[in-house]
């Protein structure tokens, strides 16, 4: 009986370092939730400085960074959504499909993610900076 309980401990320690040690690299393992998600957590309790690091792109390449987070955070990101869909373009690219809810009318729209120096990074351009912030 000791042995089991011994052995099933050893397993929750096991399972639990795997899940810390995928944390942030991969779309789908940020804190229980999906990287869009955990970011839009961050923009409700207004940490744009902590969003800016899981961007990637034209868009945040062409302009400083004290601006970039200054447009995070004059951004509207309040509306309802869910990950519907995640595909595996490449390995450490993925392509995500979110489902938000605008005025009672339900729409789709994708994204896309890359693991860079460790951390999975929602890429953006002037589309993406669009279809994710609606200003």
């Amino acid at each position: 009986m000791l042995k089991a309980i011994f052995t099933s401990s050893i397993l929750f320690v096991s399972h639990s370092s795997i899940a810390q040690s995928c944390l942030y690299r991969n779309p789908l393992c940020f804190y229980n939730t999906d990287v869009l998600s955990y970011l839009k957590i961050l923009h409700q309790n207004q940490q744009y400085e902590k969003m800016a690091p899981f961007f990637y792109g034209p868009y945040v390449n062409k302009i400083k960074r004290a601006h970039f987070i200054e447009n995070l955070g004059e951004q509207d990101f309040g509306y309802t959504m869910k990950r519907v869909g995640i595909k595996e373009e490449n390995i450490g690219t993925w392509s995500l499909t979110y489902q938000r809810t605008l005025m009672g009318t339900n729409t789709n729209f994708k994204i896309k993610c890359a693991l860079i120096d460790d951390t999975c990074r929602v890429y953006l351009d002037e589309k993406a900076w669009k279809l994710i912030f609606l200003n």
